[in-house]
This record gives structure tokens, C-alpha cells and sequence, in this order.
């Protein structure tokens, strides 16, 4: 990766100069929520909701990560596909929740990789 180059105003900008700089953004992104439908979860009791990402969005599986915004859940993805993801949601509290909202993030940093 080029290090990043500062513009200043009236610049006539390279070609070189700005691929140098666009390659740090990631290839391809999506984000979003899910809502499960399974009502209160029981202490140590879990659930999963499938997610579909933007048909053609991904060349090759992308990076998923999950939160629910709250201590009483963990949440985890699976199952991860370029069309596709599994969020996993548990219930690790002492006290009985209603419906969980997963949020998540998937990455897709280069054409040919997820990592970068």
C-alpha cells in the first residue's frame, strides 16, 4: 500500500496518485440488523437468524462481525458463504430478554480476499 498523500485545493490529480490512495478503502461492504423472532431467550439458551447480503455485493466470503448492544447476549457468526451469513445469538444473563436485535458488518477488504 502507497502512504497517503495530502491535497491540496486546485491539485490536478494524477491517475497514480489517486489509485495510490483508493486502495486503503475497502472492495466491498455491507451492513445491517436482524431481529430474532423466538421471543424471551432462557439463561444459556441461544438462537440463530440468517442473513442475506447484497446479491453480487461479495467476490469471496467477507469478514462478519456481530454485537447486539447489549451484556446479556453474545453473539457469533457462522455458516459465512458470499450470499449468506448465520448470526448466532446466546443469552448469558440470569435474567429472561425478549426478542435480541443482532447488528452486523461484513468486509470484504480486496477483490480476491476478505482480509487486508
Amino acid at each position: 500500500m502507497a502512504g497517503t498523500t495530502v491535497f491540496t485545493a486546485g491539485q490536478v490529480l494524477s491517475a497514480a496518485a489517486l489509485n495510490g490512495n483508493f486502495d486503503k478503502l475497502p472492495y466491498a461492504v455491507a451492513v445491517g440488523t436482524a431481529t430474532t423472532t423466538t421471543g424471551a431467550l432462557a439463561i444459556n439458551t441461544g438462537t440463530a437468524v440468517t442473513v442475506n447480503f447484497p446479491a453480487g455485493r461479495f467476490a469471496v466470503p467477507p469478514i462478519v462481525m456481530t454485537w447486539t448492544g447489549s451484556q446479556r447476549y453474545v453473539s457469533a457468526p457462522s455458516s459465512i458463504s458470499t450470499a449468506s451469513a448465520t448470526l448466532n445469538v446466546r443469552n448469558v444473563s440470569d435474567a429472561t430478554g425478549t426478542d435480541v436485535t443482532i447488528f452486523y458488518q461484513a468486509i470484504q477488504m480486496t477483490a480476491g480476499t476478505a482480509v487486508g
